[in-house]
């Protein structure tokens, strides 16, 4: 049993992220069916998701400088379980910088302006529809999967919290 602990900084980033990433997915499959009108609701909740995407694209990125200024501790299972654990780490992190990055590119594409919690940015390429329909399909995707993986992540918690009783989530406090 590994009862080493995560630095308080991975920790914070950590369970910042999880939380920001669990209020994207739910708000992200909610807006969508909003109805496009005139009310400006659709847009309000659509800039507060994408203002919380660029702070998930930057934490991320973050997260990504941390872990190779600071690496992860040797995991307590090996062979399989190893192998898998590294692989669906790869891809989470792979998934949180390419899901807000896609939203993000997408955003630039598209003929609505970026708001920053408010703050319209500058525009930084001419609206194109094919680059935003691109990048459109890759968020979704990516979303998805990252859902996905998130799920995978879940249920190895729970299968190292409930069945090998090895404590990992002490880990993480």
């Amino acid at each position: 049993m590994n009862t080493h602990r995560h630095d308080r900084f991975t920790v914070l980033l950590h369970w910042s992220m999880a939380a920001l990433i669990a209020a994207q997915i739910a708000l992200g499959f909610w807006m969508v069916d909003l109805p496009k009108d005139d009310s400006g609701i659709r847009a309000g909740w659509f800039n507060l998701h994408k203002s919380i995407g660029v702070v998930l694209l930057l934490l991320a990125v973050l997260r990504s400088i941390w872990l190779v200024l600071r690496p992860a501790m040797a995991a307590s299972a090996t062979g399989w379980m190893a192998h898998s654990a590294r692989i669906a780490h790869g891809a989470l992190y792979l998934l949180m910088v390419l899901v807000p990055l896609s939203g993000f590119l997408g955003s630039v594409f598209s003929r609505y302006p970026i708001r920053l919690f408010g703050l319209e940015l500058p525009r930084i390429a001419a609206p194109w529809s094919a680059a935003k329909d691109l990048c459109s399909d890759i968020h979704q995707l990516s979303a998805h999967a990252l859902t996905a993986m998130v799920a995978l992540h879940l249920l190895a918690f729970a299968y190292h919290q409930f069945v090998l009783r090895d404590r990992l989530i002490a880990r993480m406090r």
